[in-house]
Protein backbone atom coordinates (compact mmCIF):
# COMPACT_ATOMS: atom_id res chain seq x y z
CA UNK A 1 0.00 0.00 0.00
CA UNK A 2 1.34 3.68 -1.13
CA UNK A 3 1.76 6.52 1.63
CA UNK A 4 0.67 9.38 0.33
CA UNK A 5 3.32 12.05 -0.84
CA UNK A 6 3.37 15.28 -0.38
CA UNK A 7 4.65 18.12 -2.13
CA UNK A 8 5.00 21.89 -0.81
CA UNK A 9 4.05 24.62 -3.04
CA UNK A 10 5.35 28.42 -2.28
CA UNK A 11 4.44 31.88 -3.85
CA UNK A 12 6.84 34.44 -3.92
CA UNK A 13 6.40 37.60 -5.49
CA UNK A 14 3.38 36.98 -7.60
CA UNK A 15 5.61 33.15 -9.15
CA UNK A 16 4.86 30.11 -7.68
CA UNK A 17 7.54 27.47 -6.81
CA UNK A 18 7.70 23.72 -5.88
CA UNK A 19 9.32 24.54 -2.76
CA UNK A 20 10.10 20.73 -1.90
CA UNK A 21 10.35 16.91 -3.74
CA UNK A 22 7.88 14.27 -2.96
CA UNK A 23 7.93 13.71 1.15
CA UNK A 24 6.56 10.48 2.78
CA UNK A 25 3.85 11.04 5.01
CA UNK A 26 6.36 10.33 8.18
CA UNK A 27 8.53 13.38 6.85
CA UNK A 28 5.81 15.43 6.47
CA UNK A 29 4.57 14.52 9.61
CA UNK A 30 7.74 15.57 11.25
CA UNK A 31 8.01 19.13 9.29
CA UNK A 32 4.00 19.81 10.38
CA UNK A 33 5.24 19.20 14.06
CA UNK A 34 7.79 21.34 13.92
CA UNK A 35 5.45 24.10 12.66
CA UNK A 36 2.77 23.29 15.34
CA UNK A 37 0.76 22.14 12.13
CA UNK A 38 0.34 26.26 11.40
CA UNK A 39 1.86 26.31 7.67
CA UNK A 40 2.85 29.87 6.65
CA UNK A 41 0.61 31.77 4.73
CA UNK A 42 2.09 31.86 1.09
CA UNK A 43 3.34 27.93 1.85
CA UNK A 44 0.64 25.00 0.82
CA UNK A 45 0.69 21.50 0.42
CA UNK A 46 -0.37 19.04 -2.48
CA UNK A 47 -0.73 15.26 -1.99
CA UNK A 48 -0.32 12.79 -4.25
CA UNK A 49 -1.67 8.87 -4.00
CA UNK A 50 1.92 7.75 -5.19
CA UNK A 51 5.60 8.78 -6.04
CA UNK A 52 5.12 8.77 -9.43
CA UNK A 53 1.97 11.13 -9.67
CA UNK A 54 3.97 13.61 -7.38
CA UNK A 55 7.25 13.31 -9.90
CA UNK A 56 5.39 13.61 -12.90
CA UNK A 57 2.19 15.37 -12.06
CA UNK A 58 2.24 17.88 -14.89
CA UNK A 59 0.38 20.75 -12.54
CA UNK A 60 3.53 20.63 -10.01
CA UNK A 61 5.93 20.48 -13.29
CA UNK A 62 4.63 23.82 -14.64
CA UNK A 63 6.75 25.14 -11.50
CA UNK A 64 10.23 25.95 -10.76
CA UNK A 65 11.76 24.40 -7.90
CA UNK A 66 12.77 26.65 -4.96
CA UNK A 67 16.73 26.57 -5.09
CA UNK A 68 16.66 25.65 -1.25
CA UNK A 69 15.05 22.53 -0.12
CA UNK A 70 11.58 23.39 2.51
CA UNK A 71 12.99 21.94 5.19
CA UNK A 72 15.89 23.83 5.70
CA UNK A 73 13.77 27.06 4.92
CA UNK A 74 11.56 25.88 7.95
CA UNK A 75 14.06 24.74 10.45
CA UNK A 76 17.35 26.60 10.27
CA UNK A 77 17.84 29.37 12.75
CA UNK A 78 19.65 32.18 11.99
CA UNK A 79 22.75 33.00 13.53
CA UNK A 80 21.97 36.07 15.99
CA UNK A 81 18.67 37.93 16.18
CA UNK A 82 16.93 40.05 13.08
CA UNK A 83 13.77 41.26 11.98
CA UNK A 84 12.51 41.72 8.49
CA UNK A 85 11.16 44.93 7.13
CA UNK A 86 8.31 43.66 5.04
CA UNK A 87 8.21 46.99 2.55
CA UNK A 88 5.26 46.41 0.63
CA UNK A 89 3.25 45.81 3.97
CA UNK A 90 4.85 48.35 6.25
CA UNK A 91 5.78 45.82 8.85
CA UNK A 92 8.57 44.72 10.01
CA UNK A 93 8.48 40.91 11.59
CA UNK A 94 10.64 38.73 13.86
CA UNK A 95 12.92 36.68 11.77
CA UNK A 96 12.15 32.97 13.26
CA UNK A 97 14.15 31.01 10.23
CA UNK A 98 16.60 31.99 7.71
CA UNK A 99 18.21 29.89 5.07
CA UNK A 100 20.28 31.71 2.37
CA UNK A 101 18.03 34.38 1.34
CA UNK A 102 14.79 32.45 2.05
CA UNK A 103 13.57 33.19 5.70
CA UNK A 104 10.27 32.85 7.61
CA UNK A 105 9.05 35.75 9.36
CA UNK A 106 6.58 35.45 12.65
CA UNK A 107 3.11 37.52 12.08
CA UNK A 108 0.67 37.80 14.82
CA UNK A 109 -1.32 35.22 14.72
CA UNK A 110 1.54 32.32 15.08
CA UNK A 111 1.26 30.98 11.20
CA UNK A 112 4.34 32.61 9.76
CA UNK A 113 4.71 34.14 6.24
CA UNK A 114 8.19 32.72 3.92
CA UNK A 115 9.86 35.54 1.94
CA UNK A 116 12.81 35.95 -0.52
CA UNK A 117 14.67 39.06 1.06
CA UNK A 118 15.46 40.78 -1.98
CA UNK A 119 16.19 44.23 -0.46
CA UNK A 120 13.48 46.06 -2.68
CA UNK A 121 10.56 44.64 -1.32
CA UNK A 122 12.23 43.50 2.08
CA UNK A 123 15.06 43.91 4.00
CA UNK A 124 16.95 42.64 7.21
CA UNK A 125 17.21 44.48 10.19
CA UNK A 126 19.77 43.17 12.46
CA UNK A 127 23.19 44.00 14.33
CA UNK A 128 25.86 44.95 12.17
CA UNK A 129 29.77 44.26 13.07
CA UNK A 130 32.46 47.05 12.39
CA UNK A 131 35.99 45.35 11.19
CA UNK A 132 38.98 47.24 9.39
CA UNK A 133 39.52 46.07 5.65
CA UNK A 134 42.77 46.15 3.29
CA UNK A 135 41.89 48.27 0.47
CA UNK A 136 42.60 45.36 -1.85
CA UNK A 137 39.35 43.27 0.11
CA UNK A 138 37.45 46.19 -0.32
CA UNK A 139 38.05 47.01 -4.47
CA UNK A 140 37.28 43.45 -4.69
CA UNK A 141 34.23 43.55 -2.57
CA UNK A 142 33.18 46.64 -5.00
CA UNK A 143 34.31 44.82 -8.05
CA UNK A 144 31.76 42.20 -7.75
CA UNK A 145 29.29 44.12 -6.59
CA UNK A 146 29.04 48.06 -6.94
CA UNK A 147 26.05 48.74 -9.53
CA UNK A 148 28.57 51.04 -11.78
CA UNK A 149 31.60 51.90 -10.23
CA UNK A 150 35.10 49.40 -9.98
CA UNK A 151 37.07 49.65 -6.86
CA UNK A 152 39.81 52.55 -6.15
CA UNK A 153 43.16 52.47 -6.03
CA UNK A 154 44.26 54.37 -3.13
CA UNK A 155 42.49 55.48 0.32
CA UNK A 156 43.34 56.72 3.87
CA UNK A 157 40.98 54.04 5.20
CA UNK A 158 38.72 51.22 4.36
CA UNK A 159 35.98 49.40 6.63
CA UNK A 160 33.18 47.22 6.50
CA UNK A 161 30.67 45.95 7.77
CA UNK A 162 29.63 41.96 8.81
CA UNK A 163 26.60 40.20 10.03
CA UNK A 164 26.80 37.17 11.96
CA UNK A 165 26.11 33.65 9.27
CA UNK A 166 27.31 35.67 5.98
CA UNK A 167 30.79 34.67 4.30
CA UNK A 168 31.31 37.93 3.44
CA UNK A 169 31.25 41.74 4.18
CA UNK A 170 27.61 43.07 3.66
CA UNK A 171 28.46 46.43 2.85
CA UNK A 172 32.41 48.54 2.86
CA UNK A 173 33.13 52.31 2.49
CA UNK A 174 36.58 53.63 1.41
CA UNK A 175 37.77 56.82 2.30
CA UNK A 176 40.60 59.30 0.73
CA UNK A 177 41.82 62.68 -0.14
CA UNK A 178 39.88 64.33 -2.78
CA UNK A 179 39.78 63.50 -6.50
CA UNK A 180 39.36 67.02 -7.01
CA UNK A 181 42.57 69.21 -6.36
CA UNK A 182 40.84 72.34 -5.20
CA UNK A 183 39.11 70.61 -2.28
CA UNK A 184 42.41 69.45 -0.99
CA UNK A 185 42.49 71.92 1.91
CA UNK A 186 44.32 69.69 4.09
CA UNK A 187 40.98 68.92 6.00
CA UNK A 188 38.44 67.35 3.77
CA UNK A 189 38.27 63.56 3.43
CA UNK A 190 36.21 62.00 0.96
CA UNK A 191 34.12 58.76 0.88
CA UNK A 192 34.42 57.73 -2.29
CA UNK A 193 33.33 54.73 -2.08
CA UNK A 194 30.22 52.94 -0.05
CA UNK A 195 28.93 49.33 -1.56
CA UNK A 196 26.37 47.74 0.26
CA UNK A 197 24.28 44.85 0.39
CA UNK A 198 20.51 45.70 -0.23
CA UNK A 199 18.82 42.52 1.37
CA UNK A 200 20.38 44.35 5.18
CA UNK A 201 18.73 47.70 6.39
CA UNK A 202 20.87 50.63 7.22
CA UNK A 203 24.19 49.34 6.11
CA UNK A 204 24.97 52.39 3.82
CA UNK A 205 24.04 55.11 6.24
CA UNK A 206 25.79 53.12 9.01
CA UNK A 207 29.43 53.29 7.27
CA UNK A 208 28.80 56.60 6.48
CA UNK A 209 28.48 57.76 9.84
CA UNK A 210 31.48 55.75 11.02
CA UNK A 211 33.60 56.78 7.99
CA UNK A 212 32.74 60.56 9.44
CA UNK A 213 33.38 59.37 13.44
CA UNK A 214 37.00 58.04 12.03
CA UNK A 215 37.71 60.90 9.86
CA UNK A 216 37.53 63.07 12.90
CA UNK A 217 39.49 61.36 14.85
CA UNK A 218 42.52 61.92 12.45
CA UNK A 219 41.31 65.63 12.18
CA UNK A 220 39.18 66.17 9.15
CA UNK A 221 36.25 68.44 9.35
CA UNK A 222 34.38 68.49 6.03
CA UNK A 223 33.70 65.33 4.49
CA UNK A 224 32.51 64.88 0.70
CA UNK A 225 30.75 61.99 -1.49
CA UNK A 226 29.41 62.06 -4.45
CA UNK A 227 25.90 59.91 -6.01
CA UNK A 228 24.32 60.22 -9.59
CA UNK A 229 21.74 62.80 -10.30
CA UNK A 230 19.54 59.89 -10.07
CA UNK A 231 20.05 58.42 -6.75
CA UNK A 232 17.94 59.72 -3.88
CA UNK A 233 20.51 60.63 -1.18
CA UNK A 234 18.54 59.51 1.47
CA UNK A 235 20.89 57.49 3.64
CA UNK A 236 23.26 60.36 2.91
CA UNK A 237 20.58 62.83 4.21
CA UNK A 238 19.81 60.24 7.85
CA UNK A 239 23.49 60.92 8.32
CA UNK A 240 23.48 64.62 7.84
CA UNK A 241 25.45 65.48 4.57
CA UNK A 242 23.40 67.87 2.50
CA UNK A 243 23.79 68.91 -1.19
CA UNK A 244 26.54 70.73 -2.32
CA UNK A 245 25.44 71.37 -6.33
CA UNK A 246 26.47 69.75 -9.27
CA UNK A 247 29.71 68.54 -10.73
CA UNK A 248 29.46 69.07 -14.70
CA UNK A 249 30.84 66.15 -16.85
CA UNK A 250 33.78 67.40 -19.65
CA UNK A 251 33.19 66.00 -23.07
CA UNK A 252 35.52 63.33 -22.52
CA UNK A 253 34.13 62.30 -19.42
CA UNK A 254 35.91 61.53 -16.22
CA UNK A 255 39.16 60.34 -17.93
CA UNK A 256 41.87 62.13 -17.86
CA UNK A 257 45.38 61.57 -19.24
CA UNK A 258 46.27 61.11 -14.71
CA UNK A 259 43.98 59.16 -14.10
CA UNK A 260 42.01 57.41 -16.77
CA UNK A 261 38.60 56.28 -16.77
CA UNK A 262 36.47 54.04 -18.62
CA UNK A 263 32.78 53.91 -19.57
CA UNK A 264 32.40 50.06 -18.03
CA UNK A 265 33.68 51.01 -14.86
CA UNK A 266 32.73 54.20 -14.71
CA UNK A 267 29.69 56.15 -15.06
CA UNK A 268 29.34 59.04 -17.81
CA UNK A 269 27.59 62.42 -17.17
CA UNK A 270 27.21 65.00 -14.29
CA UNK A 271 27.40 64.22 -10.47
CA UNK A 272 25.63 65.48 -7.30
CA UNK A 273 28.46 66.47 -4.95
CA UNK A 274 27.23 66.10 -1.02
CA UNK A 275 28.88 67.35 1.90
CA UNK A 276 29.15 67.67 5.76
CA UNK A 277 30.45 69.36 8.29
CA UNK A 278 31.75 68.25 11.67
CA UNK A 279 30.95 70.17 14.81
Amino acid sequence: MWDTYHVFLVQLNGRSYRASSPMDDAAFDRLMDSLQWRMPYNLRAFHCDNPRQALENPVLQMFPMLPEPVEHILSEIPAQKMRLKDKRRQQTLPVLHKCSDYVIADTEDGYGRLYCVDGSTSSLITKLEAEPITLSEAGAYIDRHHRHNAGPKFHKFSICLRVAGEPEPVGVAVASIPKARHQMDGETLEINRCCTDPRYADVCSNLYARAIRIGREMGYRRFLTYTLPAESGSSLRAVGFQPDGIVKSTGAGWDSPSRHRTTKQYPVGDKLRWVFYAS
